[in-house]
């Protein structure tokens, strides 16, 4: 697959599927419900997810492992669509990346969100040089229709596009033709700084919680009890922030 399409391009299609948190639970294959091995699917993304062994991302998982004493957990790489749309438990216990805009996001979907987050995900405003754009201008009721912003398919709150083409969306933005892209700062500050691209402007734009994300079945529950118990002790022991801060850091306040 294109390594720069866009991390969570389906998410708003994968919110449309039959099955969701909030009313009839998925169905759930024959295998034991409380299996301790836990093993994941995942998209690629540039630099912080390449492989499931040695990419940053990997590297987390592991983390969280070391204080999962009843099992193995264990992930691999696959399409975009199987990772977002496919969200039963036939092929994964757990899916991930995904990022929590706001507390009970997950109500309306076909997954559940883990207990426990990873880390924050620092979203970044990108816009053109010769007309920057902060928060508030987004954020102002009277602009909502103003402004041709490109960013992953969630409810934002305000009108988006989606992206299809990360690489594509920003070096549009370079050259003037939207007015900002709103995406996550590591995936994106990769790309503005691969192909050069000296007329974006940076400015913050929120923190996210990054979070697994599993069916909507008593598997899918076992799954986040258990995942949530050996994040908590990962983060009580200090190794889970150390190995989160190899995938996502706070906000950088640096121009191109």
């Amino acid at each position: 697959m294109n390594a720069h399409k866009s991390i969570r391009t389906l998410l708003a299609l994968a919110a449309t599927q039959a099955w969701a948190c909030n009313g009839t639970l998925t169905p759930e294959t024959a295998s034991r419900v409380d299996a301790p091995d836990l093993h994941g699917i995942a998209v690629f993304l540039p630099q912080v997810l390449e492989n499931s062994e040695s990419s940053p991302f990997a590297e987390l998982l592991k983390a969280i492992s070391r204080h999962y004493p009843d099992g193995k957990i264990s992930f691999e790489i696959k399409p975009v669509k199987r990772v977002y749309l496919d969200t039963d438990d036939r092929d994964a216990d757990f899916r991930f990346p995904i990022m929590k805009i706001r507390d009970n996001a997950d109500n309306a979907t076909p997954y559940q969100f883990s207990h426990e987050m990873m880390g924050k995900v620092t979203f970044v405003l990108y816009s053109n040089q010769s007309k920057p754009l902060a928060k508030l201008d987004i954020l102002r009721v009277a602009n909502l229709a103003k402004y041709m912003v490109e960013a992953p398919p969630v409810n934002w709150g305000f009108p988006t596009k989606s992206v299809v083409n990360l690489e594509l969306a920003l070096k549009q933005l370079n050259l003037g033709r939207v007015d900002a892209v709103l995406w996550a700062q590591e995936e994106a500050d990769y790309l503005v700084r691969k192909n050069k691209l000296s007329h974006i402007h940076r400015e913050h734009f929120d923190d996210y919680p990054d979070v697994l994300f599993m069916s909507c079945n008593r598997r899918g529950d076992f799954v986040n009890q258990a995942l949530s118990r050996a994040i908590r002790a990962a983060r009580a022991s200090g190794e889970l922030q150390k190995a989160y801060a190899k995938v996502h850091l706070p906000y950088q306040n640096w121009q191109p």
